[in-house]
């Protein structure tokens, strides 16, 4: 599960390189960092993080995890008030509880699989296929297609921690 997360994430880096080197006009300067830079090292940082062997590697992998949430969160300063302010706390809440977990703090490895899996699947199956079906663009699918891809390898993650690192404390039935 670890290299299907590392092949999301290298997609989700492949994808969003192309667009920004075949559309560079769709990238203010402030924008080349938060939509370029910023993801394209939280994807690349995480990669390396999953293929060290070994326990350290998940926690690493907290540093990356907080790039794409600060990602996250400065994409959603373009959305609706209230959309804004739930994408937010929804973001802060992925960083403590990926923390928590990558650090063996608190067994919450099970809590990771619903809140990655429901907005990757609310954003692939309502949003994409249902909302902006029509609307987006070419380079719009190209972004989508990369937010998309680092959600399936943060979900691949979760499931892949008790397969790679069995440290990491179960939840007690």
């Amino acid at each position: 599960m670890v290299w299907v997360a590392v092949g999301f994430m290298a997609l989700s880096f492949g994808l969003r390189l192309a667009w920004w080197l075949v559309w560079p006009e769709d990238t203010a300067s402030a924008g080349v960092y938060v939509h370029g830079v910023l993801p394209l090292g939280a994807c690349v940082l995480f990669c390396l993080c999953l293929l060290y062997p070994g326990r350290m590697s998940l926690r690493a992998s907290f540093f990356p995890a907080l790039l794409g949430v600060l990602f996250f969160i400065l994409k959603a300063q373009t959305f609706v008030w209230w959309h804004q302010t739930l994408c937010t706390l929804l973001y802060l809440l992925v960083a403590v509880l990926y923390g928590l977990t990558a650090f063996s703090i608190l067994p919450l490895r099970k809590l990771l699989f619903p809140l990655f899996g429901l907005p990757l699947t609310f954003h692939a199956f309502v949003l994409d296929l249902i909302v902006h079906r029509t609307v987006f663009t070419l380079p719009e699918w190209f972004q989508e297609g990369s937010v998309l891809c680092i959600m399936a390898g943060l979900l691949c993650v979760s499931l892949a921690i008790r397969e790679k690192y069995p440290a990491v404390r179960e939840e007690t039935p």
